[in-house]
């Protein structure tokens, strides 16, 4: 393998889907839109790669991501791409307001440019401990409890064996739902989880939670605000429940090691275009190893996410499920090759190198808001 990728170009776009549906994930929220913040490397050789991250705005589409990466893209040329760990340490002592989320996606596509230079998918490169995952369902909000019900059916009809509900976060209305998707589906042999977006009280979290519970269902994500960690503790220790953070709050390993030490959560969430990229989810996979718990990827995104988040699932056996935001279609716009799960429930990434990933680069620029061209 060549060991030098110097980084020539660096394109930076915040791409707008008019088509999509807007998904609020709460009831008090206005319609949510999404913006799909990618960075592409070019290097010297002629080898590309690409990173993303996700930001969902009310009321129109955000910039403020590919704004923060404008400031950090000049620092990046001129660096070999395939010292990821040089980069990711250059990147984390960056000073810049768009945080770890405007850092992400450069890690990102240098593991990429990383895995097209060794011929090599990254879960493979990483270790490579399974090549296929279950997936779940990751729903919109819906108005009526009505609605959900057909939404269901058409996800196990299209193979996944578990879904997530997005819920209105009103307690009384998400446990009308609860009994609901219970009482259709109890004994169908679907997985399900609850995601609440940190709205709850830690009275109402505790009465869901233990209700869930009573039910076998399989984790509640988000019950109240992550910076609780007394009100984690109580729920972790007064259910048998799986009890999930939010995943976009307490994302550094020290922060993840003081929750894991201190008995904060059951599992860990964590998703690499928030985290920092690739090379600190492996870190943290490895963290969630070292306490006995499961590390469950939040992968919720366009393609360029999904892609780096499943990669370094498979190449870890702590972790359970893989999350697919459905529709599909709402987050393929630019994608070349997508990534669903099949009928039998499983998920795996393109048969390419590195990501696997190829963009469409004429619709990426075609359905930008804001770009920037850096050399």
């Amino acid at each position: 393998m060549n060991t030098e990728a110097k980084i020539k170009r660096i394109e930076l776009y915040a791409v707008a889907d008019d088509h999509a549906d807007t998904l609020p994930w709460a009831a008090d929220q206005e319609p949510l839109l999404h913006t799909n913040n990618i960075v592409r490397i070019i290097c010297e050789d002629g080898t590309e790669g690409v990173g993303a991250t996700i930001s969902y705005t009310e009321n129109d589409f955000d910039k403020c991501i590919v704004e923060a990466m404008r400031n950090i893209a000049p620092g990046m040329i001129g660096k070999n791409a395939i010292n990821t760990g040089a980069i990711n340490a250059w990147l984390a002592n960056r000073c810049n307001w768009g945080g770890l989320v405007a850092k992400s996606p450069f890690d990102i596509a240098c593991w990429d440019i990383k895995g097209r230079k060794a011929n090599m998918p990254i879960y493979q490169m990483l270790g490579g401990c399974r090549d296929k995952m279950l997936s779940y369902a990751s729903t919109p909000m819906f108005e009526t409890v009505e609605e959900y019900i057909p939404f269901i059916d058409d996800c196990i009809k299209h193979g996944f064996k578990a879904v997530k509900m997005h819920c209105p976060c009103v307690f009384e209305r998400d446990y009308k739902l609860v009994e609901a998707v219970q009482e259709h589906y109890g004994d169908s042999g679907v997985a399900f989880m609850l995601d609440t977006a940190m709205y709850y009280n830690q009275q109402d979290a505790l009465k869901m939670a233990k209700r869930l519970d009573e039910y076998g269902w399989m984790w509640f994500e988000a019950p109240i605000s992550d910076y609780d960690t007394k009100g984690y503790q109580r729920l972790v220790r007064e259910t048998n429940l799986e009890i999930s953070s939010h995943g976009n709050c307490l994302l550094t390993l020290p922060e993840v090691a003081n929750a894991l030490a201190n008995e904060v959560w059951s599992d860990v969430r964590q998703d690499a275009t928030v985290c920092g990229g690739i090379t600190p989810l492996v870190k943290c996979f490895a963290l969630a190893e070292a306490f006995g718990k499961p590390l469950e990827v939040q992968s919720w995104g366009y393609t360029i996410t999904q892609a780096a988040n499943l990669h370094v699932a498979l190449a870890h056996n702590n972790g359970k499920f893989f999350e697919q935001a459905y529709p599909y279609e709402n987050f393929e716009y630019g994608a070349k090759n997508v990534i669903r799960t099949n009928k039998e429930g499983f998920v795996t990434v393109p048969d390419a190198p590195g990501l696997g990933v190829e963009m469409d680069w004429d619709k990426v620029r075609a359905a930008s808001i804001l770009s920037y061209i850096i050399e």
